[in-house]
């Protein structure tokens, strides 16, 4: 019986500090929007940015470094000053 309570421990702790450790994870990664077109080029930082309003597509919320590694998309012009305060804390 002891073993079980011991185990059941075990596992409830490993849980809770996986959980804490993803939120942590999370938390760190910047999420932006872009438009899903093909000719669209700028990520957007705010969903109610002027630019991403012209969208004709889906707007669709990823994470920065998707955006700009695999999508290949630049900070919209608009918003430049979002990321250069951004720098600036770090």
């Amino acid at each position: 019986m002891k073993k079980i309570v011991l185990i059941s421990i075990a596992l409830l702790s490993y849980s809770v500090y996986s959980q804490e450790e993803k939120k942590e994870y999370k938390k760190d990664e910047k999420q932006v929007y872009i438009c899903n077109s093909m000719k669209s080029e700028r990520y957007h930082y705010k969903k109610d940015c002027r630019a991403i309003q012209k969208c004709q597509d889906t707007i669709v919320k990823i994470l920065l470094k998707k955006a700009r590694n695999i999508y290949g998309r630049t900070v919209c012009g608009f918003e430049t000053h979002v990321e250069s305060s951004s720098r600036s804390k770090n």
